[in-house]
């Protein structure tokens, strides 16, 4: 078992750590201080198709480090109009809650599942489904949820979603390397949720494909985020997904050598 978590960046850093390497992980997030992000959990069916999810769950559990859980996001949408597929998804994203309270974690993170091209009738009927949704399972599990960004192509499915829920448990995480391949800059996704954001996940990309680089290597707008986390108190989760261990270390080196985010 790994040491408890060091506070040298305050614990608001996070990663994404694969178990296959987590040795490595764990002496990178006692050095820096990171806590973690479990992403590998989001599949239970395929981990327990290999028997790896028994021990990768308690290895995140027992670490003290895990935080967060990404949630299903693999053709998940939970305001399916096909109840077959409405269904299946739903299930999924209770099983990462349950996930998220066996390993110790307080958030979870779902991709928003807004068809991002259509609006009117589509966009009342999803928003309206996804909001009572997410409202019982915070209710239910008594965790933090956060609906990230991820097909959109401008804020306002999100904030459509946002104005009809009104648990405090239920925010945004804003995803600044899918905002890059949006049409809608970062500071106007920031001036139309801004409020609800609670949680940041941070990548590059050149704007075209969600590449996952490390930071530096794209054009995504750091500085907006970091003034939203600045603007924030300082205190809202970031998660690099930067791929892996070299891809953190980069980020980190870039990250001092702009300032941002300390």
């Amino acid at each position: 078992m790994i040491n408890t978590v060091s506070p040298k960046r305050g614990c608001f850093l996070q990663v994404q750590p694969q178990y296959d390497q987590r040795e490595k992980w764990e002496a990178l997030a006692e050095r820096e201080g990171l806590t973690f992000e479990a992403l590998e959990l989001s599949a239970p069916p395929a981990l327990n198709e290999s028997g790896r999810f028994e021990n990768c769950a308690e290895w995140y559990r027992a670490s003290g480090r895990t935080t967060s859980v990404h949630g299903a996001f693999i053709d998940v949408n939970p305001a399916s109009g096909d109840p077959l597929f409405r269904t299946v998804s739903q299930r999924r994203c209770r099983e990462s809650c349950e996930t998220a309270l066996a390993v110790g974690a307080r958030n979870v993170i779902f991709h928003s599942s807004c068809f991002p091209f259509l609006r009117g009738v589509y966009l009342d009927n999803w928003a309206g489904i996804c909001a009572c949704f997410y409202e019982e399972l915070a209710g239910e599990y008594g965790l933090n949820l956060f609906i990230e960004n991820s097909p959109d192509v401008d804020p306002g499915p999100i904030r459509e979603l946002m104005r009809r829920i009104s648990d405090p448990r239920i925010g945004v995480c804003l995803d600044l390397g899918h905002v890059n391949y949006s049409r809608v800059k970062a500071e106007q996704w920031i001036d139309c949720l801004g409020d609800r954001i609670g949680y940041l996940h941070l990548s590059d990309n050149m704007g075209q494909f969600d590449d996952h680089l490390p930071l530096g290597q794209g054009n995504c707008d750091l500085t907006a985020a970091d003034l939203l986390w600045r603007e924030k108190g300082r205190s809202i989760p970031v998660t690099l997904e930067v791929g892996g261990l070299e891809g953190v270390r980069i980020s980190l080196d870039h990250l001092r050598k702009h300032g941002y985010f300390e």
